[in-house]
């Protein structure tokens, strides 16, 4: 007999170690039947039965769910604010600039940031940039640093000649040296504690797949782990309604510092 979606999202959090409530609950279900279609699975119950049997169709299914668009320079003016702006200050004030870029999809965020402080000429050895996904097909994918046109479309010519050799009609390699300035972790943000000592954190259009209670939650566990007189990044859409209550104060469009 079938199971309705409330049983099986109690039931699947489990096998999968995810704290669906997390999320807005109908964006969960609408993933779900979007990947049971692809699949032709039938019900609930067998979508359950191939997650908690199928190490292929877990990871399928995981991969499907998470949130795995990016690019690279998307928003360019919020990146050209981080490096006129604020990368200046942090690297005049710090020996070491620790980054954080979570979550962090495909790469091309973090990687985004590697190559603005490749262009400032920042000594590798000043900085280090972390970036975190749940999603480990992604991650690997990230590692391979292969991107298609749509994802480098606001790489300006001159840093896409640079740092970028085109493989194929459609993909393009990002060269070694941008690579090794990133490092990659699997990490559950929902549900799991954070290094600390970070002076920024990225989280671009993350926060609009969660509720409420959620980003409250999540805004917390960020500014817990980030250093007085650090900055915050989210995404164009993404807005903290009185960003004082967490001790934030707003810069520019989606950057907060943390006093």
């Amino acid at each position: 007999m079938s199971i309705e979606f409330s049983e099986f999202k109690d039931q699947a959090k489990k096998v999968l170690k995810i704290n669906f409530d997390g999320y807005k609950i109908d964006r969960v279900e609408r993933r779900t039947k979007s990947l049971m279609n692809r699949h032709d699975i039938q019900d609930f119950s067998e979508c359950l039965e191939l997650i908690k049997s199928d190490d292929q169709f877990r990871d399928a299914y995981l991969n499907h769910f998470t949130i795995n668009t990016s690019e690279f320079f998307r928003n360019p003016k919020n990146f050209n604010f981080l490096e006129k702006k604020i990368f200046p200050k942090l690297f005049a004030e710090k020996r070491k600039v620790r980054i954080w870029s979570a979550p962090c999809s495909n790469g091309s965020e973090p990687y985004t940031l590697a190559i603005i402080l490749k262009e400032l000429n920042i000594r590798s050895s000043s900085f280090e940039i972390v970036a975190s996904d749940l999603d480990k097909t992604i991650l690997k994918e990230a590692k391979k640093a292969v991107y298609k046109e749509s994802s480098i479309k606001n790489v300006p010519k001159k840093l896409l000649n640079k740092y970028f050799e085109k493989i194929d009609k459609r993909n393009y390699q990002l060269s070694p040296e941008i690579k090794s300035q990133v490092s990659f972790e699997q990490r559950d943000l929902i549900n799991k504690d954070f290094a600390d000592n970070w002076d920024l954190i990225l989280s671009r259009n993350f926060f609009i797949y969660l509720t409420k209670e959620m980003k409250d939650q999540l805004i917390k566990k960020f500014i817990n782990v980030l250093n007085e007189e650090g900055y915050l990044f989210l995404g164009n859409t993404e807005y903290i309604f009185n960003p004082k209550k967490y001790g934030l104060e707003k810069l520019y469009q989606s950057f907060y510092i943390y006093r």
